[in-house]
């Protein structure tokens, strides 16, 4: 899992608290300071604005914070009904104070979260018209939409602030969208630095940039390096369940299943809503000979993606067609997944269930739009192999299989594992 759904959800969160700070001079590291992370604080703080929206229905302070209550525990959980909960209570604080400027920075995160990606938009530009720094999220969501030429415009139109991890974040993600990793994993390692410099920095915040270099290890197939970020992610914030997903990440690459079935039953435990988590279990399952159990998984995993429309298309499309179980389920949403944003991973995910169907001439040209920006992914590189392989240019697919290698020697090895959707 590179820098997906769940990166570009925190990414926006820190904007509000990266901006206050980042104008401060660089302070020393007062680690000792932190808070320690208090895993009842977040519903208590929703009870609290629930109570006071209670008393006050059209209190437009009260829905306001009641958003932002719900956005911080959706963060926590994965739990997209949080984000439409948030997205209520903002829209309504919205309707009693149209000028609410928090209450529509909070709408835009609720609408990412939920993949609404053009209305978010719409509502980051709003807010971008009366203040600049607001074009971090605009950033944020036109890298989801594969917008990366205004992404980057919009990048260098931010103010200027000295040492500031978001900033550093959403540059990762640009450089990354380049074909960049390694200046992508040097910013977030640097911006991870930074957090610490902030005492007052949640503890999710500051576990979600460790858990980011985690996962981009453990995709590169640097599996200790990466388990020891995701490590770094658990010390400071017990209940990440996506550096615990990290985790069962790395013991699948490794083949060790129980491994992956202890982060698994762990992180879902946290994150119910966590596709990348099912589908390890249920091959983890399937190898251990407990083929009821995958099924299970499996089974589960369908009944996520039929949740909410959209936002888990495009994990379902990838697992239909690895799995061959519907092909024609896998392309029609590899379609939709296109329809909605147009960035790498939707051309990819469209090239291979294309190549499943046998419809080559339509993978080839998908594929070439998944290619063109240089990426360095080894799963979309992984499949561009395949791809070249299944029409008999040898040559191409083995240049391709050496740079798959070269990036995660792991992937060659498992043909059967599909990487992460995004």
């Amino acid at each position: 899992m590179k820098f997906g759904i769940h990166a570009a959800a925190f990414v926006a969160f820190t904007i509000v608290h990266t901006a206050a700070i980042s104008a401060q001079e660089p302070a020393p590291d007062r680690s000792a300071e932190f808070v320690a992370y208090n895993p009842e604080a977040a519903s208590r703080t929703v009870a609290f604005w629930e109570a006071k929206v209670r008393v006050d229905p059209r209190g437009a302070i009260a829905l306001r914070e009641l958003a932002g209550a719900y956005l911080a525990r959706q963060r926590e959980t994965g739990a997209i009904e949080d984000a439409v909960r948030a997205e209520d209570a903002a829209r309504r604080s919205l309707e009693v104070l149209p000028g609410n400027t928090p209450a529509l920075g909070r709408l835009a995160r609720a609408l990412l979260s939920q993949h609404r990606f053009p209305e978010a938009l719409a509502a980051a530009e709003r807010l971008g018209a009366s203040d600049p720094e607001a074009l971090r999220l605009c950033v944020d969501v036109r890298l989801e939409l594969g917008d990366y030429e205004a992404a980057a415009r919009d990048f260098l139109a931010i103010p200027a602030q000295h040492d500031d991890p978001n900033l550093k974040a959403l540059e990762a993600r640009l450089r990354d969208a380049e074909g960049k990793p390694d200046d992508a994993l040097r910013l977030m390692r640097e911006a991870a630095r930074l957090t610490d410099e902030f005492p007052d920095m949640p503890a999710e915040a500051r576990a979600w940039y460790r858990t980011m270099i985690g996962h981009t290890l453990i995709d590169g197939g640097k599996l200790e390096e990466g388990e020891r970020a995701c490590g770094e992610a658990l010390e400071i914030f017990p209940r990440d369940y996506r550096a615990m997903t990290g985790l069962a990440e790395a013991a699948a690459w490794r083949g060790d299943h129980r491994k992956v079935i202890e982060w698994g039953r762990k992180s879902i435990a946290i994150a119910p809503q966590n596709p990348e988590v099912l589908r390890l279990l249920g091959e983890a399952y399937g190898a251990l000979g407990e083929p009821q159990e995958a099924e299970r998984q499996f089974a589960l995993l369908k009944a996520l993606a039929g949740s909410f429309p959209r936002i888990y298309d495009r994990h379902w499309a990838i697992f239909l067609a690895d799995t061959g179980r519907n092909l024609d389920e896998a392309l029609a949403l590899a379609l939709r997944d296109l329809d909605l944003r147009k960035d790498v991973h939707a051309y990819d995910t469209l090239a291979w269930a294309s190549h499943k169907k046998g419809l080559h001439r339509e993978a080839a040209a998908a594929m070439k739009q998944a290619l063109a920006r240089n990426t360095q992914d080894p799963s979309i590189l992984h499949h561009a192999g395949v791809l070249a392989e299944a029409t008999g240019d040898r040559a191409e697919a083995e240049a391709k299989f050496a740079k798959v290698r070269a990036l995660n020697p792991y992937m060659i090895k498992s043909e059967t594992k599909a990487p992460s959707a995004n």
